[in-house]
């Protein structure tokens, strides 16, 4: 699924996972389900926010070779 969706739309999916964890109103077996669809969430943004700043970094490598 996170695969599926766009940088923006898994940071809104797991903020609105976060505030149904926070609430503490589900099950305790859907609570364990969102925090493990969050942890796959959190680690896919973080793979892509990596992925971003490397290319960033090449980038401004480039731009300072063009010069």
């Amino acid at each position: 699924m996170a695969k599926e969706m766009n940088f923006e739309k898994q940071m809104q999916k797991l903020q609105e996972i976060v505030e149904k964890l926070e609430k503490g109103d589900v099950q305790l077996d859907e609570s364990l389900s969102l925090y493990e669809e969050g942890l796959k969430l959190s680690k896919d943004l973080k793979k892509q926010l990596t992925d971003f700043e490397k290319k960033i970094a090449e980038l401004n490598v480039e731009e300072a070779d063009d010069e």
